[in-house]
């Protein structure tokens, strides 16, 4: 099983707090919403996650800090981490697309 993450956008409905962190990464209760996120479909899940695909924006924006914790996110649940951009913002669809090469079999997508 798969868990796709698109998380391209620069979450302007969240300013003045995105201006300096991308909108995934904000803190909830001490926790990024990202790692909220796939922790919870992870738990839920009757499947082992053998992927856990992340779709980025701008690499201005979202830069080696970000890969990284998303990178170590996805080992701590022993899933193979997958980063592909989104250089020009054209939708969600888009996003989903950029990550063509993890999008064959069983999948969760979940927007952060």
């Amino acid at each position: 099983m798969k868990i796709i993450v698109p998380m391209a956008g620069r979450g302007s409905r969240l300013r003045p707090h995105t201006l300096t962190i991308p909108k995934p990464l904000i803190p909830v209760a001490g926790t990024p919403i990202v790692h909220r996120l796939v922790a919870d479909i992870a738990r839920v899940l009757d499947q082992d996650i053998d992927e856990i695909a992340f779709i980025l924006g701008d690499p201005a924006f979202f830069g080696d800090e970000v890969v990284e914790s998303l990178q170590q996110l996805a080992k701590g649940l022993g899933a193979k981490p997958s980063i592909y951009r989104q250089l020009v913002p054209k939708g969600t669809g888009h996003a989903i697309m950029c990550a063509e090469p993890s999008l064959s079999g069983p999948a969760v997508v979940a927007y952060a």
